[in-house]
């Protein structure tokens, strides 16, 4: 659902005042954390370090320092004194910590050449008037001490734009974090090779790793579907396998692909962002090059969709970080969804296979009507159409696809507590004013 759903990043003040390893691992976790927060936030988003530091390092308030280096473009986040992490800006690659790589090793690595943004080709279709008081609802802040952060509300209806708005300081033009939201960027890419004849979902993944053990019978789909039976701690409240892999690790697929067995693949449900980073390892190993490899989404689906504001995250390895870290703006991010309503077909031309969408949409068996592939698809238990599924992301991300609507429905924000945020409220009042 999201890099941190429903749990917290509270980053165990008291544990850390103990001192000792433990204590510095998790420092160096909430270091990792914000420094990386800091780098995409800046250079990716355009926005200020005071804006960033006020809204959105909340888990690290008071405990940490951050400051940026526009020269060497840079950030680094101090953490009581006893931990700090610097995050890198590559133009076109976004940021990437330094773990296990130095600055220099890490701008010598390939990069991509970003095609100049083209003017935004957004349908503008008749705004409604019935969805006015939900988008006030849903930028309203009635308690200070309950933030909501609604950044962008951005609503689709047979491809034309019938709703958006934008919270302070943000614009058409601002490209947002989606978290988890990346997962669903990763099956498309998935989806691609497998329409290339590459990949092949029903087959085992051949990852030299696990041939020597039962590893090597998980097929690409229970990867897809979070049910591959490999053990992984999925908790953001304390030093895990989630927050070892994403902010203190070289590789995030390597790190993964390290997970043994817990169980019989398929057999059980456990929402993993180790098995994504899995997924993005067998993809760039289907590329002859890591040039190859990185060019990949940008030339395969990016730019076909003219989502020039997207900005897919690599660890240091150079692999993308294909469960967290893709920054667009909520007009990109509407059409990627608005891709998966037209089953794959961009302006006439096929970019994922047919009834690939389908496929996504199909829940996952023993997820109790909750997930699909890489999507989830519990909306349907709030009455929206049994067709619907969505992107998920911490903080209240959304985009949410209804095909037999050709419905899109994108929110952006930074929810500290996603409580905060009426998110059955927000699509059943939206989904209700497209009968």
């Amino acid at each position: 659902m999201s890099i941190l759903k429903k749990t917290s990043l509270v980053l165990g003040i008291a544990a850390l005042g103990y001192g000792g390893y433990y204590g510095y691992t998790y420092a160096s976790v909430g270091a990792g954390y914000a420094a990386k927060a800091v780098c995409s936030c800046v250079f990716v988003s355009g926005r200020s370090l005071e804006s960033v530091v006020a809204e959105d390092l909340y888990a690290v308030k008071g405990i940490a320092t951050s400051e940026v280096d526009r020269a060497n473009r840079t950030a680094t986040t101090r953490v009581l004194g006893i931990a700090a992490k610097t995050a890198l800006y590559r133009e076109g690659l976004g940021c990437t910590l330094l773990n296990g790589v130095t600055a220099e090793e890490l701008r010598a690595q390939p990069t991509v050449a970003k095609t100049p943004a083209a003017p935004d080709s957004m349908r503008l279709g008749e705004r409604l008037p019935a969805l006015e008081k939900t988008l006030d609802w849903a930028f309203a802040e009635p308690d200070p001490k309950k933030p909501v952060r609604t950044r962008a509300v951005l609503v689709l209806h047979r491809g034309h734009v019938v709703a958006e708005r934008y919270g302070p300081g943000i614009t058409a033009q601002t490209p947002l974090t989606g978290w988890s939201m990346t997962k669903s960027v990763t099956n498309a890419l998935v989806g691609m090779l497998v329409k290339d004849g590459k990949l092949a979902v029903e087959k085992p993944t051949d990852l030299a790793e696990w041939q020597a053990d039962d590893r090597r019978r998980i097929t690409l789909d229970k990867l897809l579907r979070m049910s591959s039976g490999l053990k992984f701690e999925e908790n953001y409240g304390s030093v895990s396998d989630a927050t070892r892999m994403l902010f203190l690790e070289k590789s995030a697929g390597g790190y993964a692909l390290r997970s043994p067995l817990g169980g019989e693949p398929g057999a059980t449900w456990y929402y993993s962002s180790g098995t994504t980073n899995i997924l993005q390892e067998i993809l760039r190993r289907q590329f002859p090059t890591h040039a190859a490899y990185l060019a990949f989404p940008y030339e395969r689906l990016f730019q076909k969709l003219s989502m020039s504001s997207a900005v897919l995250e690599p660890d240091p390895s150079g692999t993308y970080v294909g469960s967290s870290f893709l920054f667009a703006t909520a007009r990109d991010w509407a059409k990627f969804g608005q891709l998966f309503v037209q089953d794959g077909v961009w302006r006439g031309e096929r970019l994922l296979p047919e009834g690939w969408a389908a496929y996504s949409a199909r829940e996952t068996p023993a997820s109790d009507g909750m997930y699909a592939a890489q999507f989830w698809i519990y909306p349907r238990k709030w009455g929206l159409p049994a067709d619907t599924f969505m992107a998920n992301g911490f903080e209240g991300q959304l985009v949410v696809i209804v095909p037999s609507k050709q419905l899109v429905i994108v929110r952006l924000g930074c929810t500290p507590d996603e409580r905060n945020f009426d998110e059955k409220r927000f699509l059943t009042e939206i989904n209700a004013a497209f009968p």
